[in-house]
């Protein structure tokens, strides 16, 4: 009986073992392996998303990126599922797209921005801006609103208001100092400077001159903006909780350095 017992116990306790060991490895690929597949536009969009990739990594979330050359075809691919999540558009364009396209797609968190700011070569403050001073603003509708808002939040117009955030130059009622607008591409504005009293350049588009935002922008958008930019997430899983872990790696302390330090002001944290 005692030889039994010894090798009933024994067998117990290495079937008890094996298991433990089945249920472990069990839970360490079902932490390891569950996919989720974003989209980013290429830049500082998919620098960041590489980090949040590490940081969910520790709650077995295989955050799988992929770069569309074609930030259009974004949520498009959202909303049929090929990608569970993407990265690079702000409000204002997720709302134009949603007039435009019966989309099931929903932002869950804000990310970052890229801030537009106003910039001068012959003034250091907006209040030695001169009457009949020109002005140089993008041309395109989504960087010629940016630039009347940022404007109109100088104090130096006031446009008439509207149920969003799109403005262009007939909205304005009031122009005290008689600004004279011309509009260029955004991507030349920050080489005309030279050539105009004040221009509305975009942040990625500063360092070409040797501008830096948080140093020598006149006056900077700010994480009050419309234009901050967002993830979002078809509709359906809104409320999954890789969302969550995601939206919580992405919103870190870690992420917010990562940003300071890399991009110096062209993008901000905007949470």
């Amino acid at each position: 009986m005692g030889k039994r017992l010894q090798i009933f116990t024994t067998f117990f306790i290495l079937a008890s073992i094996a298991a433990l060991l089945s249920w472990h490895s069990s839970l360490h690929m079902s932490r390891v392996y569950r996919p989720i597949k974003v989209g980013v536009s290429a830049g500082p969009h998919f620098a960041i998303m590489n980090l949040v990739k590490t940081i969910v990594a520790k709650d077995g979330i295989d955050l799988q990126i992929i770069v569309f050359t074609d930030y259009s075809k974004l949520n498009g691919s959202l909303h049929r599922g090929e990608i569970n999540l993407n990265s690079f558009q702000n409000q204002p364009y997720l709302d134009k797209t949603l007039e435009d396209h019966n989309y099931a797609i929903t932002p869950i968190a804000k990310t970052v921005l890229f801030p537009m700011g106003i910039y001068s070569k012959k003034i250091h403050n907006l209040s030695a801006l001169q009457t009949n001073s020109i002005a140089a603003i993008p041309q395109d509708l989504w960087n010629s609103s940016r630039a009347l808002l940022l404007l109109e939040k100088s104090g130096l117009i006031i446009c008439k208001r509207t149920t969003d955030s799109l403005r262009t130059l007939d909205d304005i009622v009031d122009n005290p100092k008689n600004l004279k607008f011309i509009q260029i591409d955004a991507t030349q504005i920050a080489s005309a400077i030279d050539k105009v009293d004040i221009a509305l350049i975009n942040a990625n588009y500063t360092a070409e001159i040797g501008l830096l935002p948080t140093r020598d922008a006149l006056l900077l958008e700010d994480i009050h903006s419309p234009y901050i930019n967002l993830l979002v997430a078809g509709t359906e899983n809104v409320n999954h909780k890789d969302m969550k872990k995601i939206i919580t790696a992405y919103q870190s302390q870690e992420v917010k350095t990562f940003v300071a330090e890399h991009f110096q002001g062209t993008v901000i944290t905007a949470w």
